[in-house]
């Protein structure tokens, strides 16, 4: 009966295979990773620039119906502030 035994120099060479292997799935991982992260704030920076635009936007048109009508974005602005405070009391 014949017993196969390891020697030292093959363990430590299989240990570096399993540990170079692990490392390099480990530099995979958090590169895409950082690949997904740079995507997530590249369309962050596209919406933020989408919602300046639309507020812009919203703010000429409400400057414009200000100027056209301004009796009227007075009473649109008084009964906003009459409702805010009647809700505000009933908290």
């Amino acid at each position: 009966m014949s017993q196969t035994t390891t020697k030292p120099e093959e363990l430590k060479h299989a240990a570096k295979e399993v540990l170079d292997s692990a490392e390099e799935k480990a530099y995979e991982t958090l590169e895409k990773a950082r690949d997904k992260a740079e995507d997530v704030v590249d369309k962050a920076h596209e919406m933020e620039a989408e919602l300046q635009q639309s507020v812009a936007e919203l703010s000429g048109t409400v400057t414009r119906y200000i100027n056209e009508k301004p009796l009227q974005a007075a009473g649109i602005a008084f009964a906003a502030g009459v409702l805010a405070t009647l809700l505000v009391r009933r908290r």
